[in-house]
């Protein structure tokens, strides 16, 4: 009867334990990470059927989100920002090393799924969808000095997926690991060049704290 018992009380507290560390409410989060941008493809109205390979450097991504935890899912507003620069360009048997950059700031509706474990560690997946604001900002070839610097900006549909595991410092602070691939459609220009939509393996750490 004592054994019983007392794994009963061990049961019940670690329950406790698990509803004290999966409060609902309002939460708010911020998160730092590295931005890995696939590769895309470009064309140039010049040059109908010819297209040229861009290549990216890893880049910086941030993202803020306010969001309400009910049970095991959580619902969020999302903007993010990410950036990186121009690595070089492959294509008419060349590699030409660029210069410039591509700015990407995101506005996402997400929703989350908190996987429960009884413990302060809790995994979750996740989804999104919204749109991207990308911009192309002094892209040239890093030889040619004298080159105009191609800027240009498109507006397009985004979303995202991924998965992350949280651990809950207290009741209301939780440290966050998560991998998410960002993906929007192909971006149009004004001057009727194209480039592959940006696609991207992002890792984040933040933090997120429910009132």
């Amino acid at each position: 009867m004592k054994k019983i018992i007392s794994t009963s009380l061990v049961a019940c507290s670690v329950m406790l334990t698990a509803n004290a560390y999966g409060a609902d409410g309002l939460y708010v989060s911020a998160d730092v990470g590295l931005a890995m941008l696939n590769d895309a493809d470009a064309t140039d109205r010049s040059l109908p059927g010819i297209e040229a390979n861009m290549e990216y450097d890893a880049g910086v991504a941030v993202i803020a989100a306010l969001g309400y935890r009910m049970q095991q899912f959580r619902f969020e507003g999302e903007i993010g920002y990410q950036v990186n620069d121009f690595d070089q360009q492959s294509g008419f048997g060349q590699n030409l090393d660029l210069e410039g950059d591509q700015t990407v700031l995101s506005f996402l509706a997400n929703v989350y799924y908190d996987i429960p474990t009884n413990s302060r560690f809790t995994p979750f997946i996740t989804a999104g969808i919204g749109f991207a604001m990308v911009d192309i900002n002094d892209l040239r070839y890093a030889a040619a000095t004298r080159q105009q610097p191609f800027s240009d900006d498109d507006t397009v549909l985004a979303g995202q997926v991924g998965a992350g595991v949280s651990y809950a410092v207290n009741d209301k602070t939780d440290v966050e690991l998560k991998y998410r691939y960002f993906m929007a459609d192909d971006l149009e220009f004004s001057d009727g060049s194209t480039l592959d939509g940006p696609s991207s393996h992002n890792i984040y750490l933040g933090m997120r704290y429910t009132f």
